[in-house]
């Protein structure tokens, strides 16, 4: 649904394969901490002064642009990264300037874990183009600690959402890591190549099944052959970082980061611990009055 939360993994494959990974060990999930108890809503000490993050995890290179949101909250400054996931920035950017996200609600908050929001005022979500565009994924960007990534309803269906990831949890070991990667690779590799067939000559039920089985049985050989020395260098830095900081790498490969909070990840981590309702719509509306693009801080 538009206003439900769309970053968990909705691919057709992953509801044959999901018995498996759950016998592994390896299957992420962003619902594990969803309601806060206290006496008192953290919304009711909103707005906050923005702090400047400790540092900056991501490895690809940006000189910029950046984006402040001014929100109900406080402001929260983030660094964007055009060369890495072109496609997600620009249209970031041109709702931003269009007043597309003015008013828009933080519509879906889980504790210690994501922030969503960016669907306008009147509800009626879209992309700069018109048109649902594709994920782009960079081996330098990664759902670390105060990452800014696009929501979607599935693979290459990005519109207007994005959230910001305020989960701190560290995986309990390098291995959970690598094998989550991993599998959102070879998942996502999967679709593609499923796609690509069909698109050739429409395949049966019969092929369809042959074709998951097959991942399937590439999935399940994660947990007893572990991971690719190849792919595990790959993720070697990645990995290090979320055992160091956290974050959400269950979300990688499957979901674009294009941007990081330099400014005021104190704001985002404050909206994760708000009230929430029973579908996770924060009880005191949080809002984005606008958003300014600048070039330089």
């Amino acid at each position: 649904s538009k206003g439900g939360y769309e970053i968990k993994m909705k691919k057709k494959i992953l509801a044959v394969i999901g018995i498996s990974l759950l016998a592994l060990g390896i299957w992420g999930c962003a619902d594990k901490k969803n309601y806060v108890t206290r006496n008192t809503d953290i919304a009711d000490a909103f707005p906050i002064e923005a702090k400047e993050a400790k540092e900056n995890p991501q490895q690809a290179q940006s000189d910029g642009p950046y984006a402040v949101l001014h929100t109900t909250a406080g402001d929260i400054t983030v660094i964007l990264y055009p060369d890495q996931a072109p496609k997600a920035v620009e249209n970031f950017i041109k709702l931003a300037e269009q007043g597309y996200y003015d008013q828009s609600l933080f519509h879906y908050v889980v504790k210690d874990s994501i922030i969503q929001t960016g669907i306008p005022a009147d509800g009626a979500e879209k992309s700069s183009s018109g048109k649902p565009f594709e994920d782009e994924y960079d081996d330098g960007l990664h759902h670390f600690y105060g990452a800014l990534a696009m929501a979607n309803s599935g693979i290459d269906a990005n519109e207007s959402q994005f959230y910001f990831v305020s989960s701190q949890e560290i995986p309990e070991e390098k291995k959970l890591v690598e094998a989550n990667l991993y599998m959102n690779e070879l998942v996502r590799q999967g679709n593609s190549e499923l796609n690509e067939k069909n698109k050739l000559s429409k395949m049966n039920e019969e092929e369809v099944g042959e074709f998951e089985d097959a991942l399937n049985k590439k999935i399940q050989a994660i947990g007893t052959e572990g991971v690719p020395e190849s792919e595990a260098q790959r993720y070697q830095n990645a990995v290090e970082t979320y055992m160091r900081i956290g974050g959400a790498y269950y979300l990688d490969y499957s979901h674009t980061v294009f941007g990081q909070v330099m400014k005021g990840l104190n704001v985002v981590d404050g909206i994760s611990l708000v009230y929430v309702d029973t579908e996770r719509k924060p009880k005191k509306d949080i809002v984005i009055n606008s958003i300014e693009i600048i070039q330089k801080l």
